[in-house]
C-alpha cells in the first residue's frame, strides 16, 4: 500500500493534512499536492510530521499498523453538534462547491501517490512527551476488531 486518504468529515472544504507522524511525509505529500489545482489547495494547511491519528477516525487503524493513511480534515459545519449521525444529517447541509473541490483534491492526491515511483518511507517520528502525563508519546497500537457490532 502506497497511501490512503480519508475524508469523511461531512461537508465543508478540506482545510488540513497532517503527516500522521511519518518522519518523511512532507517530501511525499508536498510532491503529490503539486498536481492539485491551486484553487482547491489555496487555503490548505499542512502539519509535518504531525501526530498519528487514534480513536474513531477511519485512517487510525491503518496508521496503527504503520501504513500511511492521511486524514483530510475539513471545516466542521456543525459536524459534532448536529450533523454527525443524527436525524439532522440531511442533504440540505451539503456545500456542493466544497464537495467538488474535496473530490478533486482527494483524486489528485490518490493519483499522484499511485504514480509515484518511490515507495512511501514509513519511518516514524519520535513523538513528544504527553503533556498530561509527562511520559513519552506513543504510537497507537493495533487492536482486535469488534465483530459483534458493540453487542457482547
Amino acid at each position: 500500500m502506497q497511501a490512503s486518504f480519508n475524508q469523511d468529515n461531512g461537508t465543508g472544504r478540506i482545510e488540513n493534512v497532517s503527516g500522521q507522524g511519518f518522519l518523511h511525509a512532507y517530501e511525499y505529500i508536498q510532491r503529490w499536492l503539486a498536481a492539485a489545482p491551486f484553487s482547491v489547495k489555496r487555503d490548505l494547511k499542512t502539519t509535518f510530521p504531525g501526530a498519528p491519528s487514534s480513536g474513531g477516525t477511519d485512517n487510525a487503524s491503518f496508521v496503527a499498523v504503520g501504513a500511511p493513511a492521511f486524514g483530510l480534515g475539513s471545516l466542521s459545519w456543525g459536524y459534532f453538534i448536529n450533523t454527525w449521525h443524527t436525524n439532522l444529517d440531511t442533504y440540505d447541509k451539503i456545500v456542493f462547491d466544497d464537495v467538488e473541490k474535496n473530490a478533486v483534491l482527494t483524486a489528485a492526491l490518490a493519483y499522484m501517490a499511485s504514480e509515484d515511483p518511490s515507495f512511501f518511507n514509513r519511518e516514524k517520528a519520535v513523538l513528544p512527551n504527553n503533556p498530561f502525563t509527562g511520559r513519552p508519546g506513543t504510537w497507537p497500537a493495533a487492536t482486535s476488531p469488534n465483530r459483534k457490532g458493540g453487542l457482547d
